[in-house]
């Protein structure tokens, strides 16, 4: 079934090639501008445009010569005439936010800032061996709510569990508008917990939200552990969407019983529906997701040599977020230093050669080695996160760099802001404060911090 997102993509993957054939003269300007876009909607005769940046926005917004490209091109691929207007990813997201809480879904009181996101889909997860019976049984869950009650996925990180999570949102949504679809992290419950906790919200009212969801999917469930009182909360959500036929998905890091810090009948709820494993991808499987990867990022797999793709794979091979992030650094050192026609298996050994200049020698930590180790933790390049884009995951980076230099190297905020680009002391200070605080209310950024640190000590 494909979605009418999914036909979107598909426009829009079609307009930018053709925005490439007919630009191969601003191929940098094409690279750094209009990849990272993506069709937002097609209606009432206007195309809107998201970019990743203001920047971006304003340049194209100010070109006319490329909004008339824009048009030419969609209009080659639709057969239809559209305006073109532009919209930054920073006023999609506030538009969102405010959009819930005041219009579009007027009970949505609690999780104000959990959505799905419309790029993963059941279309473009890639199946393997590895990931086979998860695949399938996420699919049965989307088309048979409460039938199989709760699905729990577990796996290592960067396997494919969450996307799963959102390609059954999707599913259900576009199959049936009027369901209730949540999608949460872990952290998000324990957020809305405290709240109650606080006295923001009564008990009854937030079990009375749960009454009202008809698809929960919870991210990450490991990071309950340890929480008495949440877990008991959450237990009573499971017992009440169960009872009443809805459905319920989980994932984790590890098997159910393998659950440290939550109670035993919580586990036993856990185990009652069916738990399926997600393992490591093998190398084709690992080939076919770095294909699907090219083309979500605008360019074409066939431009990649067999032999080029099956290194990247072959040296990438931990979980997808790894191998995403050698796609990145790999396109980025393509784009800067030489424009070619292919990309061969000297280029991508040559791009990882350069990439392994920044690794250190044992013992020494330095400013640069944060900065790499953090920006690939994120599936970033060192450039992304030097630059002053202020996306929500590269300023998030940016800033834990900059906190685990502040503490692993005892520097002042003067030299911070020197070695991250010029930033003045102001900035860096925020930055730290803002990780500071984050590391004591969010298990997920305390676990980065964790893992962050115990790489660049070792």
């Amino acid at each position: 079934m494909s979605s009418q997102g999914e036909q979107i993509s598909k426009i829009w993957n079609a307009v930018k090639e053709e925005l490439k054939r007919n630009n191969s003269q601003d191929i940098n300007f094409y690279n750094s501008i209009i990849v990272p876009t993506a069709l937002y909607s097609l209606e009432n005769g206007e195309a809107m445009v998201a970019t990743d940046t203001m920047v971006a926005k304003r340049v194209l917004s100010a070109s006319v010569k490329w909004k008339e490209e824009i048009e030419n091109a969609l209009k080659r691929v639709t057969q239809t005439s559209y305006r073109v207007n532009f919209v930054s990813q920073e006023e999609l997201k506030k538009k969102r936010i405010e959009s819930e809480k005041s219009g579009e879904n007027k009970d949505r009181k609690y999780f104000q800032n959990s959505f799905l996101k419309p790029e993963y889909t059941f279309d473009n997860f890639v199946v393997g061996n590895s990931n086979r019976e998860a695949s399938q049984a996420a699919l049965f869950v989307a088309a048979h709510q409460g039938q199989l009650n709760p699905l729990f996925i577990y796996s290592k990180s960067g396997l494919g569990k969450t996307h799963l999570l959102h390609a059954i949102g999707n599913y259900v949504r576009n199959a049936n508008p009027q369901m209730h679809v949540l999608y949460i992290t872990s952290s998000d419950f324990i957020e809305e917990f405290v709240g109650f906790v606080l006295g923001n919200h009564e008990e009854g009212e937030l079990m009375n939200f749960f009454r009202g969801v008809d698809y929960l999917l919870i991210d990450d469930v490991q990071f309950l552990a340890g929480k008495e009182a949440t877990c008991q909360m959450f237990f009573n959500v499971f017992n009440i969407m169960v009872g009443q036929g809805k459905q319920i998905v989980i994932t984790a890091d590890r098997a159910p019983q393998e659950l440290k810090g939550l109670e035993d009948r919580l586990v036993s709820r856990f185990s009652q529906g069916l738990s399926v494993s997600i393992d490591p991808p093998e190398k084709k499987t690992l080939i076919e997701i770095l294909k699907a990867k090219i083309k979500g990022v605008g360019y074409d797999a066939s431009l990649f040599d067999e032999d080029a793709l099956e290194y990247i794979a072959s040296h990438n091979s931990q979980n997808v977020r790894v191998l995403e992030g050698a796609l990145n650094r790999i396109l980025f050192f393509n784009i800067r230093p030489k424009d070619t026609d292919r990309i061969t298996l000297d280029l991508v050994k040559e791009a990882f050669e350069k990439d392994s200049k920044h690794k250190r020698k044992p013992g020494e930590l330095t400013p640069d080695v944060i900065v790499h180790e953090v920006a690939s933790y994120y599936n970033l390049t060192d450039q992304q996160l030097l630059s002053r884009i202020r996306t929500s995951q590269i300023a998030l980076a940016r800033a834990i760099a900059m906190y685990l230099t502040r503490k692993l190297l005892s520097l002042s905020y003067g030299q911070i802001g020197k070695a991250f680009g010029g930033k003045d002391h102001s900035t860096v200070m925020t930055a730290c404060t803002k990780i500071e605080n984050l590391a004591k209310s969010d298990e997920l950024t305390r676990s980065a911090l964790a893992k962050l640190e115990k790489n660049l000590k070792e």
